[in-house]
């Protein structure tokens, strides 16, 4: 757990951000937390007016923020070779000498 000050501290700059209470919003998976939103005032910070936001349980918690979670989606298939085949066999129709038009073959 974290503390309330802690949190409200910008991820890039590490100043205090500026609690906009008019943007707080309940959260409906867990009954009495909700999400707060900071926004980093410091001028000279990347993060400037950029919010983030904070949840905080019904006891005054604020758990742990879940930046290294494994990854929901599957792997991508890797079609690398059949890419850089069909991008090669694509430039040979087209420079091909009588014409550049490629037939489509999905209709």
């Amino acid at each position: 757990m974290t503390t309330l000050e802690e949190a409200k501290r910008c991820p890039r700059c590490e100043e205090p951000g500026e609690h906009v209470a008019a943007e707080d919003r309940a959260l409906r998976s867990i009954r009495g937390a909700k999400v707060i939103k900071i926004y980093c005032r410091n001028q000279r910070c990347k993060w400037y007016n950029t919010p983030w936001t904070i949840q905080v349980n019904s006891n005054g918690t604020i758990p742990l923020a879940l930046l290294n979670r494994d990854k929901k989606f599957p792997k991508l298939p890797n079609r690398g070779n059949s890419v850089v085949e069909n991008l090669t066999r694509q430039v040979e129709l087209e420079t091909k000498t009588g014409g550049a038009e490629i037939n489509n073959p999905n209709g």
